[in-house]
């Protein structure tokens, strides 16, 4: 009967441990990336955990994507991990009424690209989290940059939170090295002011001197076009309903691209190594 009870408190104690949490959700098919078993879907607001936005979500491998269109309204459940998050049980409900719009500004000025290796980025300015100015030119200068964009309020643990744990690694990684920085950009200009950024990311500044997190707040044209030149895309900030892709980018001292890395599908130990490299040459 001990052994019986003793065992029982294992099996509890295990999966009362791992217990994953479950949403509801509503939204609408943006775009269908069967290669990658995600789909980007505006989603409605999720009571108790997130607001209405447009992301991508991670698929759970037993979904067939082939039964989705653009445009389908679904229902699913969004499964939190850990450290992660899959979507399954879907549900057709019909076709969505809104139409495909990525509401971003038009290339109509050369400048407002995305940027390749080898291009430099324009001198653009914000603010950092105890209120003065962060001028790339001014502060890049002499350093190999890693430029990371994030929004505070992003609560899937595999996109903002990963970045930042990302590069909390590397700077570790480099912490007695004055020649690597890393600053990560919220390109929530509205709500991400000096003030919330400091209040969320305070001590992980304190901790890491080589991490800056920047305020794009009363900074938005600098904001636009650096995140076109970095072709980082955003939107829906106005509406409360924000979207966004994942890139980070590594410049030189002169503000010159010098890698691209995509999505989360880099590691941190792959920058690492591209750092170590970089520094034998500038």
């Amino acid at each position: 009967m001990n052994k019986f009870k003793y065992l029982l408190f294992i099996i509890l104690f295990f999966f009362g441990c791992s217990r994953n949490t479950t949403y509801k959700v509503t939204g609408v098919i943006k775009k269908i990336h069967i290669d990658k078993n995600e789909l980007l879907i505006d989603h409605d607001i999720i009571p108790g955990f997130m607001e209405a936005m447009v992301m991508f979500f991670n698929i759970h491998k037993n979904v067939n994507l082939q039964q989705f269109t653009v445009n389908d309204s679904v229902e699913f459940d969004l499964v939190i991990t850990k450290d992660s998050h899959y979507s399954l049980n879907f549900e057709i409900l019909g076709k969505g009424i809104k139409e495909d719009n990525d509401d971003f500004l038009n290339d109509t000025d050369n400048i407002y690209r995305a940027y390749e290796v080898g291009e430099s980025l324009s001198n653009v300015s914000f603010s950092t989290t105890d209120n003065k100015i962060y001028n790339f030119s001014e502060n890049i200068s002499n350093k190999l940059t890693v430029i990371s964009y994030i929004f505070s309020r992003c609560p899937m643990p595999d996109m903002c939170p990963a970045i930042i744990s990302h590069n909390q690694f590397l700077a570790n990684s480099f912490k007695e090295n004055p020649y690597i920085d890393f600053i990560i950009i919220s390109f929530d200009f509205l709500y991400d002011t000096p003030e919330v950024l400091l209040k969320k990311y305070g001590e992980i500044e304190k901790k890491y001197k080589n991490i800056q997190f920047l305020s794009s707040y009363s900074h938005y044209n600098d904001l636009v076009l650096l995140t076109k030149q970095s072709n980082l895309r955003f939107w829906g900030v106005e509406e409360n309903n924000i979207g966004h892709t994942m890139r980070t980018i590594l410049v030189n001292k002169n503000k010159t691209i010098l890698k691209i890395y995509d999505g989360l599908d880099w590691k941190p130990g792959d920058v690492k190594k591209d750092l170590r490299n970089l520094l034998t040459i500038y």
